[in-house]
């Protein structure tokens, strides 16, 4: 007596939530050169990170760049700049 087994269908993976797809996106590894000394670094965010840098979006319709960039340097004991000064 010979037994066939179906395998059950995988279930279709689910795809992450992904922020609004901004006209400056850039792909992983890809350089950018920028003027005046500037370093472009791309960083995966914790979920209490990234909720504060969108926060900030919000509040003063900054970019996610910007964001990001006042929290860093807030971190590291530099001064904001404008318009949070």
């Amino acid at each position: 007596m010979t037994r066939q087994h179906q395998s059950p269908e995988p279930e279709p993976r689910k795809r992450r939530p992904t922020l609004p797809a901004t006209q400056n996106r850039r792909t992983y590894g890809s350089a950018q050169r920028l003027g005046g000394g500037s370093v472009v670094v791309m960083v995966s965010l914790r979920a209490d990170s990234a909720a504060a840098v969108l926060d900030l979006v919000e509040r003063h319709q900054l970019s996610r760049s910007g964001a990001a960039h006042h929290l860093i340097r807030l971190g590291a004991g530099l001064d904001p700049l404008s318009p949070l000064n």
